[in-house]
């Protein structure tokens, strides 16, 4: 696991990116990010679940397509 420094801004939109950051990190296992292919809608889903965005704001951010493709992903995944 990265032994990354602990999150210790008070703004919530950087201590979200901040998070979504860390967790991609350990994804990649030691790979840089900057190496890393990435699946540009799960960047964006990503980005808007940890800013906690309402879903209307998500949708608008995504379009009603990329939205619901995400919706239909969410609700296959296995939860944890």
């Amino acid at each position: 696991m990265l032994h990354s420094s602990p999150i210790t801004t008070t703004n919530p939109i950087v201590a979200a990116l901040a998070s979504i950051r860390q967790e991609w990190q350990e994804a990649a296992c030691g790979t840089s990010l900057l190496a890393m292919d990435g699946n540009v809608g799960l960047i964006l889903a990503d980005l808007i679940n940890g800013l906690n965005l309402p879903p209307e704001v998500q949708a608008e951010i995504l379009g009603a397509d990329l939205f619901r493709e995400m919706q239909d992903l969410l609700d296959a995944a296995p939860r944890q």
